[in-house]
């Protein structure tokens, strides 16, 4: 068979069982009322949590970068060089977060894949323990780290400690998003930090998601625990700080391995300047978006009836993939924007509609995704 009809044979499959999608198409920014695909939407799918994507001073510092450096940055930070913006991103982002160093890579998905390969690469005996919920990012990364993995039950420490108990291997790496991308659920990280430190683990916590959002001063799954740091931090900066690039915090020790080591940041051409000047300028910004993100997350948890959390991720149960296309293209005709997700993204039979919040959303918008939402369920709201 040809590839291309091979292809198309496995596209009809995926569309049969009401997985294919296609990408919804953006004329405007992502500001809660956004043009895609032709139309304005009332947008609750977006990452952009505390709205810095669309700040000016945000803009305005990356329009300057851009003005200063160009549009491109020339190669790799290690073999053509690094910008002082990005010397002083990581700088930045490590005291936000209060990690001794901080190390910078174009994606948080470079950042989760090098981190966990170099881990890999620099133990002869390691086994990795890896929630079952984790990000693609932390799997990509564990598959190709070529080491020993488990995998123990979503947010069971009793598993975990039973699996770390049993290890054959010197070392062990526990992996675990901070906040979790679909469902919205937030690591027990207190309670992980102690089974780790009763069998000599190490922790690496994925807090994409969290930065911005947790916290007292949204600096993520530490501050909002009490906790101390985990051993290693992932940030990044293109969900609530509005920008691009991920953040491995870390010991200056573990920082200066990654910079010669992880494959991603020797050999990939860094992100243009722009990127860390918006992130500069965001990480200054998020004590005075925080509250407002807080006060329209608990509106809208507080009008679906929903269990008070910080979390701006809500996801919407519906179960079976063809009834959530069905209640997610009722919504565009409302004119919200709310993705249905499905497998592979969460298990079959378990697909969900995501609602994200902005700081930027006013209650009237809120409102009317609360009455949308029961209106294409016919039934009160539960998560």
């Amino acid at each position: 068979m040809k590839l291309t009809e091979l292809a198309r044979t496995r596209n009809d499959e995926w569309s049969a069982a009401g997985l294919l999608r296609q990408p919804g198409t953006f004329s405007t920014a992502q500001h809660p009322v956004a043009r895609i695909d032709g139309r304005d939407f009332v947008l609750f799918s977006s990452s952009n949590y505390l709205s810095l994507g669309t700040h000016p001073l945000v803009i305005a510092a990356a329009q300057e970068a851009l003005e200063t450096f160009g549009a491109g940055s020339g190669g790799s930070r290690l073999t053509t060089g690094t910008t002082d913006l990005h010397v002083a991103a990581e700088q930045s982002f490590a005291h936000f977060v209060g990690s001794e160093d901080a190390v910078f890579f174009a994606t948080g998905y470079q950042a989760n894949l090098s981190t966990i390969a170099t881990l890999g690469g620099m133990c002869d005996s390691l086994t990795i323990f890896s929630d079952s919920l984790n990000h693609a990012s932390i799997i990509d990364g564990c598959r190709i780290s070529r080491v020993p993995l488990e995998v123990f039950p979503h947010g069971d420490t009793v598993a975990l400690e039973s699996l770390l108990e049993s290890r054959k291997t010197e070392h062990a790496l526990v992996i675990t998003d901070g906040l979790f991308s679909m469902d919205g659920d937030i690591a027990a990280l207190t309670e992980l930090q102690e089974v780790c430190a009763r069998h000599n683990a190490w922790l690496m916590v994925d807090d994409a998601h969290a930065i911005g959002t947790l916290g007292a001063h949204g600096r993520g799954s530490a501050e909002h625990h009490g906790a101390p740091l985990p051993d290693i931090l992932i940030g990044t900066a293109s969900k609530a700080l509005g920008a691009e690039g991920g953040f491995v915090c870390c010991s200056h020790d573990f920082a200066t391995l990654l910079r010669n080591r992880a494959r991603s940041y020797v050999f990939s051409t860094a992100t243009p300047a722009s990127a860390p000047a918006a992130i500069l300028a965001a990480l200054g910004l998020v004590d005075a978006q925080l509250p407002r993100l807080r006060q329209n997350i608990a509106h809208l948890r507080s009008a679906l009836g929903l269990p008070d959390s910080p979390s701006p991720i809500i996801p919407i149960l519906v179960g079976d993939e063809t009834e959530a296309v069905r209640r997610s293209a009722q919504l565009k005709e409302l004119g919200l924007w709310v993705p249905a997700i499905r497998y592979p993204t969460v298990k079959r039979g378990e697909a969900i509609l995501r609602v994200t919040v902005m700081a930027d959303h006013s209650e009237e918008q809120i409102d009317l995704l609360v009455s949308a939402l029961q209106r294409v369920s016919g039934e009160q709201v539960s998560n």
